[in-house]
C-alpha cells in the first residue's frame, strides 16, 4: 500500500482506519478545547480543555489578515476546480440599509407560502465586517426567493437593540455566533438560544461555545465510551496527528490545516455521524476562508444541509458518480493529501486519471448534490496592492519582483509586516493603506498574511537577517532546520497582530513558556520587533478620550511585551460614527469610514514609519558615526541631586557605559579618569544655563551647552503644538521665564550638557510648575514649558537647523518626568506629549528591575526600551554623627526616668 500510495508512514491507512473508527461511534463530542499536541508524535490531538479551543479561537477571527484585492483577483489565483460560478444577485433583490447599526432582516419575495428557513448570525469583536455580512446575506437570499431569510446582527445590538435581536431569534433554524465574549452577552444568549436546533458558535467564550450542537455532534457532550475526556475517536486522533510540523510551539498550525482539510477527507467516509462533523467543518471552512462570496455558500450551504432549500443553481450535479474503482478513490484521497502538505508529491509513482468523473476535492455534498466548496486562499503568503488576486509563494519571490518593480528601493530597509489573512480575504482597505504609507517613506514593505496562530511560523523560517546568517556561518547558533529557500533579509519586523508571536491568542494561555520561545526566535533574528495595530475591540473616540483599556490593552501591550516587542502604536480603531467629534480633533478630522470599520490615523502611520526609519538607520550606520544623548536627573531641583538615580549609582555607572562604548567604536571623546568628574562637568553646564550665564558665551557653546532659538522651535513644534505650549505658559514660547534669555524670535532657551566626542550629556529641565512641581503631570491640559520641549526636539533635529542631530537617546536610571507627561493614560496619539518629544527617537531606558508598573509607563509612553538593573544590596546604616550622641542622651534620659520612677515606688511603700 505504502508503495502505491506514496504516503508518509501511517498515512495510507488513514481514511479507511477513519471510515472504520466513525461507522461504530456512539456519537461526536468534542470538547471546547483547542488542539493538544501529542508530544511524543509531534502531532495534533483535539482534547477536552476548554482553554485551547477558545484560545485558537479568537486567534483565527480577530486576526486573519492582509492585503486586499478584488474578488475577480482572488479567484485568479484559485485552482480551477476550487471556483464556482459566482451568482448575480436578482434584479429583484431587497434593499437593505448597509450603512445602519441596527439588526437587519435580508428576504425576497417569491416562491411558496410556506415559513422561510431562518439564520440568525451574530458577530462579535468583527463589527467591522458587518456590511460585508450584510451583503453575503443579500446576496444568498436573493437567490432564494421566499426560502430564506437572514438576520444579521452584532455584539453591540445585543446591548442596543436586545428586542430586536431576541425576536430574530425566536422561531430561527439556526444561530450563527462568532467572537462573542462579553459576559453579559454571553449569559443573555445562553438563555434564548437553547431551544435553536442547529447552533454554530466559533471561537467564542467557552461558556457560549459548549452550546454548539450540529446533530449528534455537540462541543460540551460526555466523553465517549472508554474515553477519560470528551474528544473524537482515535481514528481522528489519528487523522489529526499528521498535520503537526513535529515542533511543538507549530501544534496550533496543524490544526488550522486539518479544519481546513477536514471536509475534504471526510467526505469519502459514509454515515450520519461524520456527516454531523464534516458540517461543522465545512460551516467553520466558509467562513474561516472569509468574503462575501464564502459567507454566501456559507448561508446556501446551512439552508440546504438544514432546511432542505435548493442549491442547484449553483451545484456542479449529482453526488456520486461512478468512480474509477478502488484506484480511483484512492487517487482523490491522495490529491487531497497534497493539497494539503501531507504526502511529498515526489514519492507518488503511478499517474491515474478521474475520467468523466468530478474531482470531489473542489466541492462538498449537500442534500446529495455537489456543491462549490470554500474559495481559499493560501494558509500564508505575501500580497500587494500592485497585484491584486495574486498571492507570492515567498519572500523572495516577491523581494525579486518587487526591485523589478521599484529599483530605488534596493538601499530602502525591508521591513517584515504580520498581517491578518482574514482582513485580507475580507478586503479591508486599512491594509493597502499601511502598505503604500510605508513605501512613501522608502520602507520596503513585506505583507506576509497569516492566520493568527501561525506568526512565529513566519518569523522564524521565512524571514531572516544578515546577523543570524553570519551566527550561523560561525557556529554560534544553530542552523534553523525550517528555514525556508524563500527566506529574505529584514532589517525589522512589524506584527499588526497583537498577541503573543507563538501561538497568537492561544499562546496566552501558556504565556512564560510561549516567551521563551518567542524570545528563541527574535534573538535569532536580532532585529526590532514593533507591534502596530489598529484596535479591533475600541473605537478611536474612546481611545482619544479615555486611552486604551481592558483587553485592548493585553492585546495590543502585556502579551506582546513578553516576547520583547518595543514600540507599541495603535495605528488606528473602529470608526467611531460620531463626526462632529472625529473633526473636532486634529487627527482625526475627515474620517471617510462608516461606524464599526477600522480606520487608519494618517498621523500614527507616520509616528511608525519614523521610528522604524530611526531603528534602522541606528543599525546602519558606524559606531564612530552614531550621536548618542544621554540625559540625567536633578530631582528635586537646587538641593545637590544632579546626576542621581534611585538604585543607581550613576557616575560609576555611567563612566562604564562610556568605556564600553569607547572600546565598541563610539567616538566619545577624552574622559577624565574620575568618574565623578563627569558629572561635575555636567552640573557646572546646567547651572549655567539656570543662570543665564551660559547666553552668548563661547566656552559654554564651545564645550557643547545647548540653545535653541523661539523661532527654531516653533518650527520643530508646528504651529499647533505652539500655541498649546504658549497658551499655558505666559502668551508667547519666550515668556516663561524659564531658562530663557532675550525676547522675540531670537529669544534662546539654555539647555545646559556637555559634549564628549559625539556624547551629548545633559540634565532633564525641571517642571518648572511653582507650588505644585507635579501638577503638570496630571492634567491634560497642561503642557510642559517651552524650555522643556526644546531640550527634547534639540536631539532629534539636525545641526544644519540647530539642532543636535541624534540617533539615540538613553534616559540614565529611575526615573525621569518625559514619559509622564500630559495625553492619554495609554495609547499615544499625536497630541500626547511623549509622543511629541521623543516619537522620533530609539530611547534606551537604564530602570531598576524592582519598578515595573513604573518602567512600562517609561516603555508605553516614552517608547523606552528597557535595559534593567538590579537593586543594590540592603544592610543596615546605622547611625552617624549628632544622631549618635542623640541615642546616648535618649537612653541616659529613659535610664534617670526608671530610676526616680522605682525610687518613688519605693518611698510610697
Amino acid at each position: 500500500m505504502r508503495h502505491v500510495m506514496g504516503l508518509r508512514p501511517a498515512t495510507a491507512m488513514m481514511v479507511f482506519a477513519l471510515a472504520v473508527a466513525l461507522a461504530g461511534a456512539p456519537s461526536l463530542a468534542f470538547s471546547p478545547a483547542l488542539v493538544q499536541l501529542g508530544r511524543r508524535s509531534g502531532g495534533v490531538s483535539l482534547r477536552a480543555g476548554h482553554a485551547e479551543m477558545a484560545a485558537a479561537s479568537a486567534v483565527r477571527r480577530l486576526r486573519m489578515p492582509l492585503i486586499a484585492t478584488g474578488r475577480g483577483a482572488q479567484r485568479a489565483a484559485l485552482s480551477p476546480l476550487r471556483m464556482a460560478a459566482e451568482p448575480t444577485v436578482a434584479a429583484d433583490a431587497p434593499v437593505v440599509d448597509l450603512s445602519g447599526n441596527k439588526p437587519t432582516r435580508h428576504f425576497t419575495e417569491g416562491g411558496g407560502a410556506g415559513k422561510p428557513f431562518r439564520i440568525v448570525l451574530i458577530a462579535g469583536f468583527e463589527t467591522f465586517n458587518r456590511n460585508l455580512y450584510r451583503r453575503a446575506a443579500d446576496q444568498a437570499s436573493a437567490e432564494c426567493p421566499g426560502a430564506l431569510e437572514i438576520f444579521i446582527c452584532t455584539d453591540r445590538d445585543i446591548q442596543s437593540e436586545r428586542d430586536d435581536v431576541d425576536a430574530a431569534l425566536t422561531g430561527a433554524d439556526v444561530v450563527f455566533t462568532s467572537l462573542v465574549f462579553d459576559f453579559d452577552q454571553v449569559n443573555w444568549l445562553k438563555e434564548r438560544i437553547d431551544k435553536i436546533p442547529t447552533r454554530f458558535i466559533f471561537e467564542s467564550a467557552l461558556e457560549l461555545m459548549g452550546d454548539t450542537k450540529v446533530g449528534t455532534f455537540t462541543m460540551g457532550g460526555p466523553p465517549a465510551t472508554g474515553e477519560k475526556k470528551a474528544g473524537p475517536p482515535p481514528a481522528v486522533k489519528a487523522l489529526l496527528s499528521k498535520f503537526g510540523s513535529g515542533r511543538e510551539e507549530d501544534r496550533l498550525d496543524g490544526y488550522t490545516k486539518f479544519l481546513k482539510s477536514g471536509p475534504a477527507l471526510l467526505k469519502f467516509v459514509p454515515g450520519e455521524k461524520a456527516k454531523d462533523l464534516r458540517s461543522w467543518l465545512q460551516t467553520y471552512a466558509y467562513w474561516n476562508a472569509g468574503g462575501r462570496q464564502n459567507v454566501a455558500l456559507m448561508f446556501r450551504f446551512l439552508a440546504s444541509e438544514f432546511g432542505g432549500v435548493d442549491m442547484s443553481d449553483v451545484s456542479s450535479g449529482v453526488a456520486g458518480e461512478k468512480r474509477e474503482g478502488l484506484e480511483g478513490v484512492l487517487k482523490q484521497v491522495v490529491d487531497t493529501l497534497l493539497n494539503y502538505d501531507m504526502i511529498d508529491p515526489k514519492t507518488w509513482p503511478v499517474k491515474l486519471v478521474y475520467g468523466d468523473s468530478t474531482p470531489t476535492n473542489s466541492a462538498t455534498i449537500s442534500n446529495g448534490q455537489m456543491v462549490p466548496a470554500a474559495m481559499e486562499a493560501p494558509q500564508r503568503g505575501l500580497v500587494h496592492p500592485d497585484r491584486p488576486g495574486f498571492y507570492f509563494s515567498g519572500p523572495k519571490e516577491f523581494l525579486q519582483w518587487y526591485r523589478r518593480k521599484n529599483p530605488e528601493s534596493a538601499n530602502w530597509p525591508t521591513v517584515g509586516v504580520l498581517l491578518y489573512r482574514k482582513h485580507v480575504i475580507s478586503e479591508l482597505p486599512y491594509i493597502e493603506q499601511l502598505v503604500r504609507h510605508m513605501e512613501s517613506q522608502k520602507i520596503t514593505p513585506l505583507p506576509l498574511f497569516i492566520s493568527g496562530v501561525d506568526g512565529h511560523i513566519a518569523v522564524r523560517d521565512s524571514l531572516t537577517s544578515v546577523f543570524e546568517t553570519e551566527q550561523v556561518a560561525r557556529g554560534e547558533i544553530q542552523r534553523n532546520p525550517t528555514m525556508s529557500s524563500e527566506a529574505v533579509n529584514v532589517d525589522a519586523v512589524v506584527s499588526t497582530i497583537g498577541f503573543p508571536l507563538v501561538g497568537g491568542p492561544a499562546g496566552s494561555m501558556e504565556g512564560a513558556r510561549q516567551a521563551e520561545l518567542a524570545k528563541e526566535i527574535l534573538l535569532a533574528k536580532n532585529v526590532p520587533y514593533f507591534v502596530a495595530a489598529p484596535l479591533l475591540i475600541q473605537d478611536v473616540k474612546a481611545w482619544f478620550e479615555q486611552g486604551i483599556g481592558g483587553l485592548q490593552s493585553v492585546v495590543l501591550y502585556a502579551l506582546p511585551e513578553l516576547d520583547g516587542a518595543i514600540d507599541a502604536i495603535p495605528l488606528g480603531g473602529l470608526c467611531c460614527g460620531d463626526k462632529a467629534f472625529c473633526n473636532s480633533q486634529r487627527d482625526l478630522a475627515n474620517c471617510p469610514r462608516e461606524a464599526g470599520e477600522i480606520r487608519l490615523v494618517e498621523e500614527r502611520l507616520f509616528a511608525l514609519t519614523k521610528r522604524i526609519t530611526a531603528w534602522t538607520s541606528l543599525r546602519r550606520k558606524a559606531p564612530k558615526d552614531r550621536r548618542v544623548a544621554i540625559v540625567l536627573y536633578g530631582y528635586p531641583p537646587g538641593i545637590g541631586a544632579t546626576g542621581t538615580a534611585a538604585l543607581l549609582n550613576v557616575p560609576q555607572s555611567l563612566y562604564q557605559l562610556l568605556c564600553r562604548m569607547r572600546d565598541e567604536g563610539y567616538d566619545v571623546g577624552d574622559l577624565p579618569e574620575n568618574p565623578e568628574d563627569i558629572v561635575e562637568m555636567v552640573r557646572v553646564a546646567d547651572t549655567e544655563s539656570e543662570s543665564g550665564r551660559g547666553y552668548k558665551n563661547d566656552g559654554y557653546k564651545g564645550d557643547g551647552g545647548g540653545s535653541v532659538t523661539v523661532k527654531n522651535l516653533t518650527t520643530w513644534l508646528g504651529k499647533s503644538d505652539s500655541a498649546r505650549v504658549s497658551k499655558n505658559w505666559g502668551g508667547r514660547l519666550d515668556k516663561s521665564g524659564i531658562r530663557t534669555v532675550g525676547s522675540g524670535d531670537d529669544a534662546q532657551m539654555l539647555l545646559g550638557g556637555r559634549m564628549f566626542g559625539n556624547v551629548w550629556i545633559a540634565v532633564q529641565p525641571p517642571l518648572g510648575v511653582p507650588g505644585d512641581p507635579m501638577r503638570l503631570l496630571f492634567q491634560r491640559d497642561m503642557t510642559p514649558h517651552p524650555q522643556y520641549t526644546a531640550f527634547y526636539k534639540y536631539m532629534e533635529n539636525d545641526e544644519a537647523n540647530g539642532g543636535m542631530n541624534a540617533d539615540a537617546v538613553v534616559h540614565f536610571g529611575m526615573h525621569g518626568t518625559e514619559e509622564w507627561l500630559p495625553g492619554t493614560p495609554l495609547g499615544n496619539t499625536g497630541e500626547c506629549w511623549p509622543d511629541i518629544l521623543t516619537g522620533g527617537l530609539p530611547n534606551v531606558y537604564v530602570y531598576a528591575a524592582n519598578n515595573p508598573s513604573e518602567s512600562l509607563l517609561a516603555k508605553r509612553r516614552g517608547y523606552g526600551t528597557l535595559v534593567s538593573h538590579n537593586v543594590p544590596p540592603y544592610s543596615r546604616a546605622g547611625l552617624y554623627k549628632e544622631l549618635v550622641s542623640l541615642r546616648g542622651l535618649m537612653a541616659d534620659y529613659q535610664e534617670t526616668e526608671m530610676r526616680i520612677r522605682n525610687e518613688g515606688l519605693k518611698g510610697a511603700g
